[in-house]
């Protein structure tokens, strides 16, 4: 199989050649020509294609094994991997070494975590077994929440404020609404932590979620979506972000 037609086969300069050496593989890959499972050409081909040497091709393949995006096998050569073992470290540094500030890690959470939280109520109003498995561990997360604000296990506190909203995120059932929420487990943390200490008391986080499985098991969608809401602009304003 060519990877590219002819106009695409100019050499590529030397300078960041590894780098370039990716860019084309993206864009192959981008444009449906390769799917997960499909054996990449090998490391000879792809030199012959790009102009380039072997050693460049290796170390951009050997960067996309780290990301998850190929894998090689033993005397078969290198195919491309589904999207799930995309590693999410390849997300949690992009944020870690970008200017992303709280205010826009907030946006992000909030726009995920509304999309799946509309799913779940629409599920619980039509009775889903597996919505009702849902509404458990969030009150199971309550549970622990109350605990550990009575114990004053501040860390505790904001492991099972972070799983609380994971339940609701994977009950979206986006996978990579699920990635995401993921490799934002050390921005979240912080968020939950710093809203904290805005608090009269620790028990005021655990009466918050409280309220949100109230109002889900008792009103309409549409309700328990408002309330939901109100738990991102309350958060907001104990962290002094704008609306």
């Amino acid at each position: 199989m060519d990877l590219y037609s002819s106009n695409e086969n100019a050499h590529i300069s030397q300078q960041t050649v590894v780098a370039q050496v990716m860019a084309h593989l993206k864009e192959v890959i981008a444009s449906g020509k390769y799917r997960p499972g499909d054996r990449l050409p090998t490391e000879k081909e792809l030199s012959e294609m790009l102009g380039v040497g072997r050693s460049s091709v290796r170390e951009a393949i050997k960067v996309f094994q780290h990301l998850g995006v190929v894998e090689s096998r033993a005397a078969k050569g290198t195919f491309l991997r589904e999207r799930a073992h995309i590693s999410s470290e390849a997300i949690a540094w992009a944020l870690l070494l970008g200017d992303d500030d709280l205010q826009d890690v907030m946006e992000l959470r909030e726009a995920i975590e509304t999309v799946c939280f509309a799913r779940l109520t629409r599920e619980l109003a039509e009775g889903s077994e597996s919505a009702q498995t849902v509404l458990k561990a969030l009150q199971e997360q309550v549970a622990v929440m109350e605990r550990a604000a009575a114990g004053n296990q501040v860390q505790d506190l904001v492991e099972a404020d972070y799983r609380f909203h994971g339940h609701i995120v994977r009950a979206g059932g986006n996978h990579l609404f699920r990635a995401l929420y993921s490799s934002l487990h050390a921005f979240l943390s912080e968020e939950i932590r710093s809203s904290y200490t805005e608090m009269a008391e620790l028990s005021e986080a655990a009466r918050d979620h409280a309220e949100i499985i109230a109002v889900l098991q008792s009103q309409s969608p549409e309700e328990a979506c408002i309330r939901h809401r109100e738990h991102f602009e309350r958060t907001r304003r104990l962290l002094k972000l704008t609306v």
